[in-house]
């Protein structure tokens, strides 16, 4: 996993994208705890990467953030 940008919220780490869900990819889940998004704000960018083929993904979490956030 390698950050592409520094965290938008600090204090905060980036999870390894490898063991995000499709929907925690695409935005639509925290990226931390795999909720469904209604509210939300941005995490930071990570690379994920698929085969031979390389993403910049930008991540989510939930706003007000959620209990997995924190206690990191």
């Amino acid at each position: 996993m390698t950050a592409v940008r520094p965290p938008a919220l600090p204090g905060i780490e980036l999870p390894n994208p490898d063991t995000l869900t499709g929907p925690q990819l695409q935005g639509w889940h925290c990226a931390l705890c795999g909720a469904r998004l209604f509210a939300d704000q941005r995490l930071g960018t990570v690379e994920w990467t698929c085969g031979s083929t390389t993403e910049v993904v930008e991540l989510w979490v939930c706003r007000p953030l959620c209990t997995e956030a924190a206690g990191a």
